[in-house]
């Protein structure tokens, strides 16, 4: 198949299908605002694990007496391989016969949605891959033709179970988090900056007879919304988050957990965090001349539509990207099976 620029140029079809991806995670919500988005130009990340969070203590000295020479922070610098991802939709030949005597724009725009899927299925890739990472501490895909399982090395005593599930209402939710909390805080020196959950896992958190309003009339009222979230600043923890995003393969975050993780930062921060990133390589596809991208633009997603020239004439588009989500200090992240 040859690339086919009659209608749009990949250029510009890689320009409306990274906008298109920004907006679908931007309404579904991602777990980058955690693990942003990075754009690097290679196949490989390259970061320092361990906990970045305590610093050693400056030494006290004389005056005129030379500085005392510290420790560098004990951790392992890594260099995993970013992994490949894509996906390929037919714009089959009868679709074509279909709109063959309708103007261009029809064609077009044909094209323009069968981009939107194909980069919302990366976007959905990439997004289960950051639950994972998340949820086990670990980069793990198990298909029958590519398997990776990179481990990042969180701390065994951050992922754990209640002593009590929360199915029990007379289980003191907050006895829970102040614990988790202060484990949290041993092992990096800082609080969480979040309390990310499903609607499940929250409803369980607001089902605690701790949070339950107390009438005149000695009857009580379910905790609102606005309730749980006054309840949990006055306890001094940090602010609760929805997470509900489901993809076709299910839901990315288990609705059985509570995550307590650093501050989200905004969507248009492409950065590595203190947590981690997600690491988007430089394909091929981007490098060839048909595509006009410039270099500072090859980094990231990439769309091109493809035509046979033969009987069956079927056009596809296509998708091509690398990425990987990482954990550089995996203990920024905790995990309590509270369900």
């Amino acid at each position: 198949m040859a690339l086919w620029t009659d209608l749009i140029d990949p250029a510009d079809l890689t320009g409306y299908a990274r906008e298109s991806m920004a907006d679908y995670e931007l309404r579904q919500g991602s777990l980058a605002q955690w693990l942003p988005n990075r754009e690097i130009a290679d196949i490989v990340a390259r970061f320092r694990t361990g906990r970045n969070g305590l610093v050693e203590e400056a030494l006290w000295r004389a005056y005129d007496a030379e500085t005392e020479i510290g420790k560098r922070q004990p951790g392992e610098r890594k260099i995993i391989e970013i992994p490949a991802l894509g996906l390929k939709i037919p714009v089959s030949e009868y679709e074509q016969l279909r709109i063959r005597n309708a103007d261009d724009e029809s064609m077009r725009n044909e094209i323009l949605r069968t981009a939107d899927a194909v980069v919302r299925g990366v976007a959905d890739a990439v997004e289960r891959l950051r639950g994972v990472v998340l949820t086990t501490g670990r980069a793990t895909v198990n298909q029958e033709n590519f398997q990776i399982d990179d481990a990042f090395g969180r701390s065994a005593s951050h992922d754990v179970t209640a002593a009590n599930l929360w199915t029990d209402t007379s289980v003191s939710r907050l006895a829970d988090l102040q614990a988790w909390v202060d484990v949290y805080t041993d092992s990096n020196g800082v609080e969480p900056g979040a309390i990310v959950g499903s609607n499940r896992a929250l409803r369980a958190l607001s089902q605690g007879d701790e949070f339950a309003t107390q009438l005149a009339n000695g009857g009580s009222r379910p905790a609102t919304e606005g309730d749980v979230q006054a309840i949990i600043s006055g306890a001094g923890l940090p602010p609760l988050v929805k997470y509900n995003r489901r993809t076709a393969s299910g839901r990315v975050l288990p609705d059985d957990r509570l995550f307590l993780l650093p501050a989200p930062v905004g969507p248009d921060q492409y950065q590595a965090t203190e947590l981690g990133a997600t690491f988007w390589g430089q394909t091929l596809t981007s490098q060839e001349p048909e595509y006009g991208l410039a270099p500072s633009e090859q980094p990231g997603v990439v769309v091109g539509t493809y035509k046979n020239s033969k009987p069956p004439v079927i056009a596809e588009v296509i998708s091509d990207a690398i990425a990987l989500p990482v954990l550089a200090n995996a203990d920024l992240s905790f995990v309590a099976k509270v369900l």
